[in-house]
């Protein structure tokens, strides 16, 4: 079945791009580079609040407390999933976080047009570790829907993060981004803007289906909230344009797992993430990664359900870009485990 899957999205994904949506700003911060293959290594995640942090710590406290690797790997907060995964592409990280739809338009299109990713040819693949299921909502007692939001703010994310693209393109299907007050903020603030009045709408997720994430948990129990339906056109346009996000909608109970205050089926659109690293980085120290992920992974689960896709092959291997290969250090372990061939994956050219 994950082979079916992968050969399906692959003629989408060659080529694929998000049109119309925001480059990253060009000067981003510095200050968080690693020591290179000799000394720990950094992990760029995301903003504070979001789930890629959550996670990224999540499993580098654990490998640091258990003694787990022979080196440190420091997950460190960054302007968002792709700022870090363009950070990583110009050196600042040896590992990073980004999204099928970032990799689908690297090097050049969508985000990257007017900046483009200095070394992708470089770009290896080394495991997912979450999938979204995104989804907006709007302030039921300011504002009604889709056609009452022209003219009025929505937060989208924050500004480099990974759901940025396809949160504009979504916008864009249904109300024009031209035509709202687009606001890039960290997600922890949302809660407190939706309140305030300084923002009518937002987007936010769960992660796996059934793990909701905080900033959304805090406006479901402060905020009367209603959610912004994604239209026929462009669930049409989801499943025959972009490969890389699928419409879902969450059934009743499914939803009542997530919310307090909703028990409707909820419509979302899903987003793969996934850790990258160059192919020069140390292949040992990929496949002790690798390793340590996959064989904890039922220990990570226990100490935070939001690792679901840590000890499942069919999510953090059958839900990568087929097209851009393996690090080596990963491939070695996978196929050492019998797992390679279960995937339609690309090799590393260095294997």
């Amino acid at each position: 079945m994950a082979n079916d899957m992968n050969r399906s999205r692959r003629s989408f994904l060659k080529g694929a791009s998000v049109a119309g949506v925001l480059g990253l700003a060009g000067c981003l911060d510095q200050s968080a580079g690693g020591d290179g293959d000799g000394g720990a290594w950094t992990l760029g995640t995301s903003s504070e609040g979001s789930s890629s942090f959550a996670i990224g710590s999540n499993w580098t406290e654990y490998a640091s407390q258990n003694d787990a690797l022979d080196f440190e790997v420091d997950a460190v907060i960054t302007e968002g999933t792709g700022a870090s995964y363009r950070r990583m592409d110009r050196g600042d990280f040896e590992l990073s976080g980004t999204t099928t739809q970032l990799l689908a338009a690297s090097p050049d299109t969508g985000p990257y047009e007017d900046e483009p990713l200095q070394d992708f040819d470089n770009i290896r693949q080394i495991r997912g570790y979450m999938g979204f299921y995104n989804f907006g909502l709007y302030n039921a007692d300011e504002v009604d829907g889709w056609d009452d939001l022209e003219g009025s703010s929505v937060a989208i994310s924050s500004a480099g993060s990974g759901t940025r693209p396809p949160v504009e393109w979504l916008v864009d299907q249904e109300v024009g981004m031209d035509n709202i007050d687009a606001r890039y903020m960290a997600f922890a603030d949302m809660p407190a803007a939706m309140r305030s009045g300084q923002i009518d709408a937002m987007f936010t997720w769960t992660v796996n289906k059934t793990n909701p994430q905080g900033a959304f948990q805090e406006v479901d129990a402060t905020v009367n909230w209603e959610p912004l339906p994604i239209s026929e056109a462009t669930r049409d346009k989801l499943q025959n344009d972009l490969a890389y996000l699928t419409y879902v909608q969450l059934d009743e109970d499914t939803v009542a797992q997530n919310t307090e205050n909703y028990s409707e089926p909820l419509d979302t659109f899903t987003l793969t993430y996934l850790y990258v690293a160059k192919a020069d980085r140390d292949d040992d120290r990929i496949y002790d990664i690798t390793k340590f992920t996959y064989e904890n992974g039922d220990e990570l689960v226990d100490r935070d359900s939001v690792m679901g896709y840590f000890p499942d092959p069919d999510q953090f291997m059958g839900q990568l870009h087929p097209d851009i290969p393996v690090h080596k250090g990963a491939y070695d372990y996978y196929t050492e485990e019998g797992l390679w061939e279960d995937y339609d994956l690309t090799p590393p050219p260095e294997a």
